[in-house]
């Protein structure tokens, strides 16, 4: 078994840092589902899967302890208000202790994370299926 492809990947994600990171939406809707948290080796990771289009979004510090996520063009529910996204995820990880979800209204979704410490951050998106991952280094 080779491990070139792992590294290509490896070496194609962004550096982790503690500058704010941004994204234009697509234009059209985005409904948000299956949001989780695991923790690994080196960072902690929150991914949000996307149906439809890719979200826009703005993920920064707004505190020691809090990255602020805002989901920008996009829906956490369907139009009979079922709700896709839970509500807190606690997974305990090294860093990231808790996931909170501040909103879904008016085209933008909204979640908090609370990591231990002020840590370098990154964030890409990934097909099929379309996700969004926030990575939070340890």
């Amino acid at each position: 078994m080779t491990i070139w492809p792992v590294l290509a990947v490896l070496a194609a994600l962004p550096p982790f840092s503690t500058a704010p990171k941004t994204a234009a939406d697509t234009r059209d809707p985005a409904l948000l589902h299956d949001a989780a948290a695991a923790c690994h080796a080196t960072f902690d990771r929150f991914v949000v899967q996307a149906d439809f289009n890719a979200p826009g979004y703005d993920i920064r510090y707004v505190g020691a302890r809090r990255l602020r996520v805002v989901f920008k063009l996009a829906g956490g529910h369907n139009g009979r208000g079922t709700n896709f996204l839970p509500r807190t995820l606690t997974p305990m990880c090294p860093n990231l202790l808790q996931v909170t979800k501040t909103g879904d209204s008016a085209g933008v979704v909204s979640f908090r994370l609370t990591v231990r410490k002020h840590t370098g951050f990154r964030v890409f998106r990934l097909q099929n299926p379309r996700r969004v991952v926030i990575d939070v280094s340890h």
